[in-house]
């Protein structure tokens, strides 16, 4: 087998997946799952080994894998769970995160298909479920959400997984990371008006005022959106209000993000005698045109970027000593235009962001 996915394959696999009769997450009910597939459950010293045919000789990256609860899963179950998650490879691209974001989208567009659209979903950013790092290509994921089990199209480190996983424990993490202290949650969580989300809830943002702080969790939530707006279909839509001293907080950043990353700049608002734009690397409009689409007529952008161009920590910096630069005392006087959170059918919330939606 190569790194080419079938359609029609991962499609059944992930029908009979949301069917499975889990148990519990018991030791015995997900070995019936396992061999009701058609796999082969080996005892281990480290787990169980499944194994689901010779595609695995060819690269133990096909192998799909049993997480148990340890000490990073064992506060968040309550019901007597041995496992949270079953995860299976469905395609091992070439090409990098652009190889990888493409794999991800044509297995979404053939899951959506199937079931309809996802109930859940956004980018993990850091820390995912039970405090994993991310993919270093990003972390989109889609969820269809049930009411004991979900099946989730999940990022995996070499390409798209399809994860099944008790549905109570990776929610009860996620609630319980609203304590508010830094780095609590990254990236985007988007949900849609839909039965199977009864009774989803959704932690508070952490926010900061500091801007050391600010710029690196703007920098991680920049330079993986690409790969991840790409990989979900969708685009994003985000402009920034700035406290700036003496205004009533206009907005001077407008993100515009699908395929391509571009961020406008328009400090028109803000009078003459501020620092020339040019100076933190912003480019005039009358230099060279934006190549998207902004609905802020600004005259300086970033430059746009696609997948695997982006650095988000330069673009942070250039973002960041701007506003220092226009006398902004903090993150706390930023905020998002208040039509942001809306992507489509989903209300979105921006944790890899810190800011709270405009009043």
């Amino acid at each position: 087998m190569t790194g080419a996915w079938d359609e029609a394959r991962v499609v059944e696999l992930a029908r009979r997946l949301r069917t499975a009769e889990t148990g519990g997450w018991s030791g015995p009910a997900l070995r019936a799952v396992v061999e009701g597939l058609g796999w082969e459950w080996r005892d281990g010293p480290g787990g169980p080994l499944l194994v689901t045919g010779p595609e695995q000789e060819e690269s133990p990256r096909w192998a799909p894998r049993l997480r148990p609860v340890g000490r990073f899963e064992k506060d968040y179950v309550h019901d007597g769970e041995e496992y949270v998650g079953l995860y299976v490879p469905v395609a091992l691209p070439e090409g990098g995160a652009a190889g990888k974001a493409a794999a991800f989208r044509a297995v979404a567009e053939a899951l959506t298909q199937e079931f309809g659209p996802a109930p859940v979903m956004g980018a993990y950013g850091d820390p995912g479920p039970f405090y994993d790092s991310a993919p270093l290509w990003g972390s989109p994921f889609l969820r269809w959400r049930q009411r004991e089990n979900t099946l989730e199209l999940h990022a995996g480190e070499h390409g798209p997984e399809l994860l099944l996983q008790p549905t109570d424990p990776v929610e009860n993490w996620f609630w319980r990371q609203g304590h508010g202290e830094h780095y609590a949650l990254g990236g985007f969580f988007g949900s849609r008006r839909d039965p199977a989300n009864a009774g989803l809830g959704f932690p508070g943002r952490w926010r900061t005022d500091d801007w050391d702080v600010f710029s690196h969790t703007l920098g991680d939530f920049l330079g993986s959106l690409p790969t991840e707006t790409h990989a979900l279909g969708i685009e994003l839509d985000l402009g920034f209000h700035a406290l700036v001293p003496g205004t009533y907080g206009p907005v001077l950043f407008h993100i515009a993000c699908g395929d391509r990353l571009e961020i406008a700049y328009d400090p028109e608002p803000l009078g003459a005698g501020i620092t020339d734009p040019a100076s933190f690397g912003w480019i005039p409009r009358a230099t060279r045109p934006a190549a998207l689409d902004h609905w802020l007529e600004a005259p300086y952008h970033s430059g746009d970027f696609g997948i695997g161009e982006t650095d988000g920590r330069r673009l942070a910096r250039m973002m960041v000593g701007t506003l220092r630069d226009l006398g902004v005392s903090s993150p706390a006087d930023l905020s998002l235009s208040d039509h942001a959170q809306r992507v489509g059918d989903y209300h979105v919330d921006y944790y890899g962001l810190t800011l709270q939606e405009n009043p």
